[in-house]
């Protein structure tokens, strides 16, 4: 392992052993909001020969998370981090700024931005990005190829349904739930007076800490009342089976005695 990439390890278990010692003090708001940080760095000031070492721990924070960082939340998480990095090794870690993360363009970004103005997506997809490559259908934006896939198979099963029986389908709506984050599901479906989340998850969701941020997300919408319904990617190959599945889903959440 390379000096950058022990440093990038032990910066990450900073992050970790900040979010376990929050949850462990029954920091739950805190924690949770430490849970949705894009990434961690460190920057080290430039040092004269008569000014003491620095260095500044960065937090980069999606755009609809920078308000949760109120002067009481920053003051507590930054206590925290900052004890936490400097008993693993970063001695000098004397500040903790919090950053928005950058938006990613593409070369093209005048002209992209031109069209999204003229036929603007009409859900709040706050999870989209700016990419030239962003999905749209009927006016709707979709974060990957499976989402926009999954609503398709519920657009067909919306099209096939009695008319008093149909469903709404609201793709990456922006929700804010009562741990304190504005959080995006994938796909939300209504009907028959309930709603029922839809997740793709992909290889990444079963990686450790993503599974359990995965099922504190579950957990807020269970809360809720509102089930949650999980789907591997690998599930998506076939339409037929897809198509079954909701339809499956769909019977058992929103139907059911």
């Amino acid at each position: 392992m390379g000096i950058e990439e022990e440093e990038a390890w032990e910066l990450d278990m900073v992050l970790g052993q900040t979010v376990a010692l929050l949850d462990r003090r029954g920091e739950h708001e805190a924690y949770q909001l430490l849970m949705d940080a894009t990434a961690i760095d460190i920057e080290r000031a430039p040092w004269g020969w008569n000014e003491a070492p620095s260095l500044r721990v960065v937090l980069l924070m999606e755009s609809h998370l920078m308000s949760a960082f109120t002067d009481a939340m920053y003051g507590l998480i930054s206590d925290v981090l900052l004890e936490v990095a400097r008993r693993r090794g970063f001695q000098h870690a004397n500040r903790l700024e919090i950053r928005e993360v950058l938006p990613e363009i593409g070369p093209d970004w005048r002209a992209q931005y031109a069209s999204r103005a003229a036929d603007r997506p009409t859900n709040q997809a706050r999870r989209e990005r700016t990419a030239p490559t962003v999905l749209t259908e009927d006016g709707l934006a979709f974060a990957s190829k499976e989402e926009h896939t999954v609503y398709l198979a519920l657009k067909h099963l919306q099209g096939e349904a009695q008319e008093d029986k149909t469903i709404a389908i609201a793709p990456l709506p922006g929700v804010r739930l009562r741990a304190g984050h504005t959080w995006t599901p994938d796909i939300a479906v209504l009907g028959n007076g309930r709603a029922v989340i839809f997740e793709v998850d992909g290889p990444h969701h079963r990686q450790s800490r993503r599974y359990a941020d995965d099922r504190n997300r579950d957990l807020q919408w269970q809360r809720c009342g509102v089930p949650v319904v999980r789907l591997p990617v690998e599930d998506l190959a076939d339409p037929d089976q897809l198509i079954k599945r909701l339809r499956e889903e769909l019977l058992r959440h929103l139907w059911s005695r």
